[in-house]
Formats: C-alpha cells, structure tokens, sequence
C-alpha cells in the first residue's frame, strides 16, 4: 500500500471523491480492518467492492485517497475525469455482469 503513496494529493481529489462514492455497491461485507498505511483506526467496509460499470474497486478506498493522499492508477483517473467524475447508473444486468467476471462460478467440489 505504502507504495501507492509518491506523489502530492491531485488537485481534483474531492470531485474524484465524489466519482468514488457515487458508485454502486455490487459486494456488500459488514467487515472492518485496520488502516493498512497507519494502523491507527478501523475502516468499515473491507471486502465490499463498489463499480461505475467500467472499473470496480474496494468501497474504503475512499478512505485512503481521503486520508493518505494515495496515487491512484493513471487510466482510472483519465476515465474519472471524462466522465465528468459522476458515476454512473449501473444497472442490476450489468452488475450481475461483473460480479460473473470476478466470481466465475465453479463446479461444487460435491456434485
């Protein structure tokens, strides 16, 4: 994690912020970890992932571009910002979508 932290906040942080939260939630957790950077408080939501319907991330990621100033990945900014930095409606058919592409489903080791 340490890693994703080389550079000053960007000057957009709060609308980028904004694209991150207006997401939809497509894996709902009631999990909580520590900080990774600071270990200093608990984060809710560990293991929950959030998407736009093109990009998919973990929901405290907010957390840690709030908090830490992380650097997130070049691409995904190029795309927060051309969507004007509003995320978008996803619909159930796509979420079902993506959740498939992340959890292809497997034969039960039972049957």
């Amino acid at each position: 994690m340490t890693q994703a932290m080389d550079g000053p906040p960007a000057p957009d942080e709060a609308r980028i912020l904004s694209h991150l939260k207006g997401g939809e939630e497509i894996f709902s957790t009631m999990g909580a970890e520590r900080d990774a950077i600071s270990g200093d408080e608990w984060v809710g939501g560990a293991g929950a992932l959030v998407t736009d319907g093109e990009w998919v991330w973990p929901v405290h990621l907010v957390h840690y571009l709030s908090r830490h100033d992380i650097t997130l990945h070049s691409d995904f900014l190029e795309h927060v910002r051309k969507s004007e930095y509003r995320a978008p409606v996803v619909s159930g058919e796509r979420a079902r979508e993506i959740m498939a592409e992340l959890f292809p489903k497997r034969p039960s080791p039972w049957g």
